[in-house]
């Protein structure tokens, strides 16, 4: 899938350049260590934690990067001020490039957050058997990306329920998953998936309003012993999901809602607090 810059300008190493001169083919086929962020009301929604995951799937993934915390944040800020976004997504990405070498590049991305729709009745899945190499770091994946987009568009899901080679559960394809339990909050364990920004703050919140949460290997032949399911990520924060496959699962459920008012109570206190 081709890389789409939005707005006016973009970042690539230390320069504002005009957008007009960004170039899709330099990010093609070339892996990656990026991170999306949530922009609101101007301001980068945990923008720490996604630093240092960006610094994390580096190490994991055996990639040199120069770029210090302190030049990230300057340039995010500049491109944010000089583009005037209020809301949107902004995405920041480190490459290895075989001519131009090791590179930095910022810009804002596309976005298509959910309908209220969306939330009221909830999102169709779909289960597929795909496997990152090394689901902790956050590396490009063209292959399941680009499969797992077929398969929403062909059968008409929002998202992709992955599967390792023994129908284990991971993540959905651009998101984490929780299930709901007789009051227990389950999610695949930490090992298997990409451990996921909203997915802490989500896991933080439950354990704060006294809800249990458990990490495990769970099968795609048990996930109809769950009450309810829901997805997280920067694009959905907790979006509900009302079936996967042919399994159906109830979509307003209490602690679900409990959440998702949490949750975004806790963003309104971070964008209040926010600086530089």
């Amino acid at each position: 899938m081709m890389e789409r810059c939005l707005m006016n300008y973009y970042i690539l190493d230390a320069e504002l350049k005009n957008s007009c001169e960004f170039n899709p083919d330099l990010f093609e086929d070339i892996p990656s260590v990026y991170e999306v962020i949530r922009i609101e009301t101007g301001i980068p929604l945990f923008l720490q934690d996604h630093i240092e995951r960006f610094y994390q799937s580096l190490a994991l993934s055996n990639y040199s990067c120069s770029i210090t915390e302190k030049q990230i944040r300057s340039r995010l800020k500049a491109l944010i001020e000089v583009n005037r976004v209020q809301t949107g997504l902004l995405k920041f990405v480190s490459i290895n490039h075989l001519q131009a070498g090791n590179l930095f590049a910022a810009w804002i991305a596309p976005f298509f957050f959910p309908s209220a729709d969306n939330y009221r009745l909830g999102v169709g899945m779909m289960s597929y058997r795909g496997t990152r190499e090394n689901p902790n770091a956050k590396v490009s994946h063209q292959e399941i990306r680009e499969k797992s987009n077929q398969l929403m568009k062909e059968h008409d899901v929002y998202e992709v329920m992955l599967l390792n080679q023994q129908g284990i559960i991971t993540e959905g394809s651009r998101s984490n998953l929780f299930f709901v339990k007789q009051g227990i909050l389950c999610t695949p364990h930490h090992s298997l998936v990409l451990k996921g920004v909203t997915r802490q703050k989500i896991i933080d919140v439950a354990l704060h309003s006294g809800i249990d949460v458990f990490e495990s290997t769970f099968g795609i032949n048990e996930i109809s012993d769950f009450e309810a399911l829901f997805i997280t990520g920067t694009t959905p924060k907790i979006l509900p999901v009302n079936s996967v496959d042919k399994v159906s699962f109830q979509v307003s459920h209490p602690l679900v809602q409990h959440l998702s008012k949490k949750y975004n109570q806790l963003i309104e206190r971070y964008l209040r607090n926010f600086s530089w």
